[in-house]
């Protein structure tokens, strides 16, 4: 955790995570939406190839079906019969514009013709397909004084001439298709269009990606013929650049109010309540150490321990930002045990040649229990019988305390001190300072301040003074800047000062250059 606070605190940090995540999602959205898109253009391709498949499926499955036929009714010699359901069978055929017959590799007879006079002699198939029919592909055929390419397949012993010029000349002169006719044992023959659109004898269905373009390959289910078709990524952009655009702008939109989102979410994480709350130890903790003197003798009576907190970014934040935190979190008892903890352990090679040195902790409401300061600070006590340890109670939280009352009776029994802090700032009343029965009332800067001033304020002091006489309490004063603030208190009998004249708080290797015996240097 202290890891992640360090990096989010770096400079330029949140800015870069937040392009970096912003350049992400951007590129998530849009890559959500290409396969989609490319996965779409795959079945319009396999729906393109299959409108030659299926018009060539058809064609053969004719052609199949007439020569299947003919081949079962056994008959030879090109008889006038054979003659006849040749040409009945064509009659039939949507697609077979001639039919032969073939024995010992020589053309006999067709249904247009008759019997030939000279038979003819037959060239080898152009490719044998899988189930071993032949296959002559754009063959000249001689009709009457008329010579027409065609297509012949050869069944057995009868052979079809057919043509599908009408489909060459929609789909296979196009340059983003190929069509392919499957061998017996030998890689697809090339019937027509791209040539560079190749296949594998083996792939009946695929679709393939490559740096320009996608390829879609297609192979019948009835027959042998397959057909490869390619769309460039270009042809798909200029096809689809208004739905591009949308899915762009609708990616940018959505990316900026993820980047919104996030910008709040890493300020909020990023925020001095989150790294605080986190990060409450005795290495982001500071103890800070501020001298009480004895006013008319500069004696050294004791000092009160203060507390920071380092901020990641090296700024050392001041109670005001983080007490409130602690009281919400309710994590005082471990903050207070922190501070007691590292005091000791800080001032004990300082002060303990100093008997009855008082060292104050300000205590929150909620850990006002005898039992409880005595679990955090007893050992201490023991450890350290030459020391006093004076617990320091805000006036503005008096109220809360008048029910633990027997809870301070207690612990004053036990010789700890008792003190009221910024007297005069909450809403105590003389009966609620006789409950608690304090050692000390310190009087809170705000009083201090205004002494010069002559004002309203300051003329209060002395009445504050009578107070702390009323119920046998010392008196301290907060915020003493000048000699002309320490004549005044003095001369109302306030023994006791705390103030920058005397020293600001500090660490505890400074406050121990401020000690000079009993006494400040």
């Amino acid at each position: 955790m202290n890891f992640i606070f360090r990096f989010l605190n770096k400079r330029y940090t949140i800015r870069l995570m937040i392009l970096f995540m912003s350049v992400f999602l951007f590129l998530f959205f849009v890559g959500g939406a290409v396969p989609v898109m490319l996965e779409d253009y795959a079945e319009k391709n396999e729906s393109y190839a299959h409108k030659y498949i299926g018009e060539m499926d058809r064609i053969s499955a004719d052609v199949r079906a007439a020569l299947t036929k003919l081949n079962k009714l056994n008959l030879e010699n090109c008889d006038t019969e054979m003659i006849k359901q040749m040409r009945f069978a064509q009659f039939e055929s949507k697609f077979i514009k001639d039919i032969g017959y073939s024995l010992g590799g020589k053309l006999l007879c067709t249904s247009g013709l008759g019997k030939l006079e000279k038979p003819f002699d037959e060239l080898p198939p152009d490719l044998i397909t899988p189930d071993g029919a032949l296959v002559w592909l754009k063959v000249p055929i001689k009709l009457f004084d008329f010579e027409k390419m065609a297509h012949v397949v050869r069944v057995e012993h009868f052979n079809a001439v057919f043509n599908t010029s009408e489909i060459d000349q929609d789909d296979i002169t196009a340059s983003n298709i190929a069509i392919y006719v499957v061998q017996k044992n030998k890689p697809p023959y090339f019937y027509g269009g791209n040539k560079d659109l190749t296949i594998d004898r083996f792939v009946r269905k695929a679709s393939v990606y490559d740096m320009h373009g996608m390829k879609t390959i297609r192979c019948s289910g009835s027959s042998n013929i397959c057909a490869a078709v390619y769309v460039s990524y270009s042809e798909i952009i200029q096809k689809e650049a208004s739905m591009i655009f949308g899915i762009v702008m609708l990616s940018a939109i959505s990316t900026i109010f993820f980047m919104k989102f996030l910008y709040d979410l890493l300020n909020k994480i990023k925020g001095f309540r989150n790294r605080f709350r986190f990060c409450i130890n005795r290495e982001r903790v500071l103890c800070y150490y501020q001298p009480i003197v004895e006013m008319k003798t500069s004696k050294l009576i004791g000092c009160e321990v203060l507390c920071r907190w380092v901020d990641f970014d090296g700024r050392v934040a001041t109670p005001d930002e983080f007490l409130h935190i602690i009281k919400e979190l309710h994590k005082t008892r471990e903050f207070t045990q922190i501070i007691i903890d590292k005091s000791f352990e800080e001032l004990a090679p300082i002060i303990s040649s100093i008997p009855g040195f008082k060292i104050s902790f300000n205590i929150f409401p909620s850990d006002f229990q005898s039992e409880t300061i005595v679990d955090m600070i007893g050992h201490y006590r023991v450890k350290h019988p030459e020391l006093t340890i004076n617990l320091e109670l805000t006036e503005d939280e008096l109220i809360e305390l008048a029910q633990v009352s027997i809870a301070i009776d207690e612990l004053r029994a036990w010789g700890y001190v008792i003190s009221i802090d910024d007297f005069g700032t909450g809403y105590s009343s003389l009966s609620y300072l006789r409950d608690i029965n304090a050692d000390y009332i310190k009087i809170d800067r705000s009083f201090v301040r205004e002494i010069e001033h002559g004002s309203i304020k300051s003329s209060l002091i002395p009445n504050i003074v009578n107070i702390a006489n009323d119920i046998g309490a010392q008196v301290i004063a907060e915020g003493i800047e000048n000699y002309q603030q320490i004549e005044f208190l003095t001369s109302y009998n306030v023994p006791y000062g705390q103030g920058y004249l005397f020293g600001k708080p500090c660490p505890a290797e400074e406050f121990s250059k401020l000690v000079c015996g009993d006494t400040l240097c």
